[in-house]
């Protein structure tokens, strides 16, 4: 059985400095409702017959060398396949040939992302329950990477990964691991790419919410990076928006899936930076100094002592103002870690918005690219 979790009124940062925002009103179904929308792809259909092996080592004992690679927290004791929520995570595949399907069990209304050799060629919506969805088909003769990505958050539902389907002629190959580094990423909204498809003015809906195209996702593929993104809308530090205190962030980033409370092995995955961007919704409504920077402080200390030799980094927003930036310094400072630095983020208004008040993909793409420069300075990658 997949796992869901339920989700009315979500709560959405107010950002940009602008007034108070209204709650999404066009997605206030509970999450794992059925969907009535097809999987969009730019291919056909294709039967098929073989499942794929999660983990194929080649034995070589130089380099892990996988059939898929998982990128992201997965649930592989489900016994309906290895269950995931978290925005972003992705699975990816060697074939040789030209048709390739995936099974998904689980949520319907699922927004996915295709890749197809590091171009954008798709999307696929679940449709609830287990189904098989093309992916590509008519390639080109040799060896090509398929990669899916979630696209949306949590609160949508669990959705499965069951296997990879080659069509006739098509096997999957084995190919090295496709990373250099490994983040997390801690967030909120802004971190899952709420409403950043959408046109300035819109109203959320799970069409315009991309974690593939947010500042996160943007830098991670420019640093050939392994990215965990651990976000949910509306959460914060102290607080969630408008002061609501259910399921904080620094509670929802120990699970393993958003909507049950059973822990992540935090020994599965251990990342170079972690980068926190937490503190709008904090600010969405009254919260004194000492309780946020004591919760910013803890938070801190959580990932320390998971990732003892990680490089922390706090994003700051210059639309909370000089005062609600400098809490987040501050808390760097209590901590009094030398393994971590903070991080400016600004936007341009000529750039636009995304649903909401949300930034949009030109920002992200920016935001994305200095983020991609501090770690590359700081780190020295």
């Amino acid at each position: 059985m997949s796992r869901t979790s339920t989700w009315t009124a979500l709560p959405i940062a107010c950002f940009l400095g602008l007034a108070a925002c209204d709650d999404a009103g066009t997605a206030t179904t509970a999450a794992g409702g059925s969907s009535t929308a097809s999987a969009t792809t730019t291919t056909s259909s294709s039967s098929t017959t073989s499942t794929a092996s999660t983990s194929a080592s080649t034995g070589t004992g130089t380099s892990v060398m996988e059939l898929v690679h998982m990128n992201g927290r997965f649930d592989e004791a489900d016994p309906a396949g290895a269950a995931f929520t978290w925005s972003g995570t992705s699975l990816s595949t060697r074939i040789m040939g030209s048709e390739l399907s995936v099974t998904l069990d689980g949520a319907g209304g699922v927004y996915f992302q295709i890749v197809v050799d590091g171009d954008v060629t798709g999307q696929l919506v679940t449709t609830g329950g287990k189904q098989t969805y093309p992916l590509v088909t008519g390639l080109s003769a040799g060896a090509h990477d398929v990669e899916v990505h979630r696209r949306n958050e949590g609160f949508y539902g669990a959705v499965n990964f069951v296997a990879f389907e080659p069509g006739a002629g098509t096997t999957l190959v084995e190919s090295p691991d496709p990373y250099l580094h490994r983040l997390e990423f801690i967030g909120d909204s802004l971190t899952c790419g709420y409403g950043i498809e959408g046109a300035t003015g819109c109203s959320f809906s799970a069409e315009t919410e991309s974690a593939y195209t947010t500042y996160a996702a943007v830098a991670a593929r420019s640093l050939k990076a392994e990215a965990h993104l651990v976000a949910f809308s509306g959460k914060g530090v102290f607080q969630n928006y408008a002061g609501d205190k259910v399921e904080l962030m620094p509670e929802l980033w120990l699970r393993t899936l958003t909507g049950d409370p059973a822990p992540w092995d935090f020994t599965k995955y251990t990342p170079e930076a972690v980068i926190v961007n937490l503190g709008t919704n904090d600010f969405s409504a009254p919260v004194a100094q000492a309780e946020f920077e004591g919760a910013y402080v803890d938070l801190l200390q959580a990932v320390r002592q998971r990732y003892p030799a990680a490089r922390i980094f706090a994003v700051r927003w210059a639309s909370w103002g000089a005062t609600h930036e400098s809490w987040v310094t501050n808390a760097l400072a209590t901590f009094g870690d030398a393994n971590t630095e903070g991080i400016e983020f600004t936007t341009d208004p000529a750039d636009g918005q995304g649903c909401d008040g949300h930034t949009n993909v030109t920002s992200n793409a920016k935001l994305g690219a200095k983020l991609t420069a501090a770690l590359k300075s700081s780190m020295g990658w």
